[in-house]
């Protein structure tokens, strides 16, 4: 290697002194504008972290009256139901007290007891009654252990095979006819020629089918009471002069003179209803509007 001199060396040290001078600058300045960047940036942030940290203590502050808003309401609505309790047991208490007071005034009243009349009574039963002198009312039944019995002797299927019938007899007179029903009915209305006469009713029946056991042409399964029907006709004369009326319950016998019955003092011969009706009645027209034969003949009937 050769030899530096002395001039050689004070340049090179001169250099390096002046690289050194430069670096520090450099970094100097470097750190100078660090500084001033960071300066311009804080303000920024710092203005930002205050609206954040206003924003929350409005947050907080909204929250916090809404909680005590919430909290008002509560106990409001506490002491609103608290005093609507407190008036409803007032009244109910009040209330019991009254219909305790009612009810210690009023006087108790026992309830009535209340039965519907039975469709049938399991009895065989015939029975004849008078609804009208012409009209008779007839009702009837066979009893479940009757109806055993018929169906043990003539067959199960005796009911089936067989057909109800009344016969009516008119004893005062003398006939009888028959009447044919069904086994739908337990009762009938029946319309007759001949008032004032004893009648009575037998139930019986007539095979549809006959077969080995049903043989016969009529069985016979009950009679009724015997029964008179009412008089049609109203029997004055010159002679009589009182009217006798019998109570049909107590059978006590009441008369009443002739004399006070005006509208029959001037009759002295027998009377049908109808003569009667137009006698009493002459100005109406009896004769194209009612039928006296037909109890329900009247136009509001």
């Amino acid at each position: 290697m050769p030899r530096r001199t002395k001039e050689q060396i004070e340049s090179e040290n001169k250099e390096n002194e002046v690289k050194k001078v430069k670096k520090t600058t450099t970094k100097k300045a470097a750190t100078t504008k660090k500084t001033t960047k960071s300066k311009e940036e804080n303000p920024v942030k710092r203005e930002t972290k205050a609206t954040t940290k206003k924003a929350a203590a409005k947050k907080k502050s909204a929250t916090s009256s809404a909680s005590k808003k919430a909290t008002a309401k509560k106990v409001a609505t506490k002491k609103a139901s608290s005093t609507t309790k407190a008036a409803a047991k007032k009244s109910t208490t009040r209330k019991t007290t009254t219909r305790k007071k009612a009810a210690k005034n009023q006087v108790k009243i026992e309830p009535v007891e209340y039965y519907d009349l039975p469709y049938r009574y399991n009895q065989t039963v015939v029975k004849v009654l008078a609804q009208t002198p012409t009209t008779l009312f007839i009702y009837w039944d066979i009893s479940d252990s009757d109806r055993k019995k018929y169906e043990e002797e003539f067959g199960e299927d005796f009911f089936q095979n067989s057909k109800p019938v009344l016969i009516v007899y008119n004893d005062t007179l003398g006939y009888k006819f028959e009447v044919e029903i069904n086994d739908f009915a337990n009762s009938w209305y029946l319309h007759v020629a001949d008032s004032k006469c004893d009648y009575r009713i037998e139930l019986g029946r007539r095979p549809i089918v006959k077969n080995e056991k049903l043989k016969d042409d009529y069985i016979y399964v009950a009679t009724s009471n015997e029964m008179e029907a009412p008089n049609d006709r109203i029997l004055f004369n010159k002679e009589q002069k009182m009217v006798y009326f019998r109570n049909v319950k107590t059978g006590i016998v009441t008369e009443k003179p002739i004399n006070t019955l005006s509208f029959i003092t001037n009759i002295g011969k027998i009377y049908d209803i109808y003569d009667l009706y137009k006698e009493i009645y002459q100005n109406e027209d009896v004769e194209n509007i009612y039928d006296l034969k037909n109890p329900s003949s009247h136009p509001s009937s």
